[in-house]
């Protein structure tokens, strides 16, 4: 090709692009990641104060743009196609991007501070979470970790969609979609209020429904007793099987971690094997480290210290 219609066909080209990348509106990007997350055209609507005509219309010129169909287009239906799956993926990193340049040019020299959104179980919120906060706080004190509580699909949930940047689940064996990395491995302990008298034939126990507990509890007492435990409470807080426990209503079936931070409870030696048969896994889990914020990062930082 000559020199001078090489020329000219870069520069098309490179006017092509330009063009392309116009079309590419950040904002109808923003709409369709507001979108995808909350469920729908009329909720993006909502958060982003604008019409859900201007929502659709956002989205149809994406679609245009990049010659493909982000939704599966069905009446009284909002679901994602794979290529809106994709987009939708990348383009939460690109605004995480987008922010933290945004951040890095107003505050170069500045602290790093903001809030770090964080999903987890009481317990680690209660005896894991004050330690590493404190931490955090004394090297970045404009930090701000602002802590949403639930159990483990709920916090796998938050950290799927965006909503947290960081969760920390005691492992019930079914992490799936997320990176995560092991935090801390211990063992079931059974309690009971500082003056109970143990007795094989007045055992009854409180434990949780959701794993690990009640079936773990059942495999354990089966291999040792050849019969199956007797439940007096099913409760999904720990915390409340040990203030039962401390109550005289039963045996608590609980992790160690828990042990150390109460008084008037004991652990029955008795039961030592019991519970040891029983072990559980603490991760931190999060969509990826290069989606992590820059406060993210120093948060997720001590928290892997704090373990190491």
């Amino acid at each position: 090709m000559h020199l001078g219609n090489l020329v000219k066909f870069i520069i098309l080209n490179l006017k092509v692009s330009i063009i392309n990348y116009m079309d590419f509106n950040l904002t109808h990007l923003r709409y369709f990641v507001s979108a995808a997350k909350l469920g729908g055209l009329a909720a993006s609507a909502k958060e982003n104060h604008v019409t859900q005509s201007a929502v659709s219309q956002a989205i149809r010129k994406l679609e245009e743009a990049l010659g493909c169909d982000l939704l599966i287009h069905q009446k009284n239906r909002f679901k994602l196609t794979s290529e809106g799956e994709a987009l939708l993926l990348r383009a939460e990193g690109l605004f995480l991007q987008i922010s933290e340049l945004k951040d890095h040019i107003k505050t170069t020299k500045a602290e790093i501070g903001g809030e770090v959104p964080i999903a987890t179980a009481t317990p680690i919120a209660q005896f894991i979470l004050p330690k590493v906060i404190g931490s955090v706080k004394e090297t970045h004190s404009q930090l701000q970790p602002v802590i949403q509580i639930g159990d483990v699909p709920f916090i796998l949930n938050e950290v799927k969609t965006g909503r947290a940047e960081i969760g920390i689940v005691i492992d019930d064996g079914n992490i799936r979609g997320v990176e995560k990395k092991l935090l801390h491995e211990g063992y079931f302990c059974c309690v009971a209020e500082s003056s109970y008298r143990f007795s094989e034939k007045k055992m009854q126990f409180l434990v949780t429904r959701e794993s690990p507990g009640i079936e773990e509890l059942k495999k354990a007492y089966k291999k040792k007793y050849a019969s199956a435990p007797e439940i007096s409470v099913a409760v999904e807080s720990w915390e409340a099987i040990v203030a039962m426990a401390q109550y005289g209503l039963g045996i608590g079936f609980v992790p160690e971690l828990i042990l150390s931070h109460y008084s008037n409870i004991k652990e029955i030696s008795a039961l030592a094997d019991l519970g040891k048969k029983t072990k559980y896994k603490t991760y931190v889990i999060h969509r990826g480290e290069n989606q992590l914020s820059r406060q993210g990062k120093v948060f997720y930082q001590t928290l892997l210290s704090s373990f190491s």
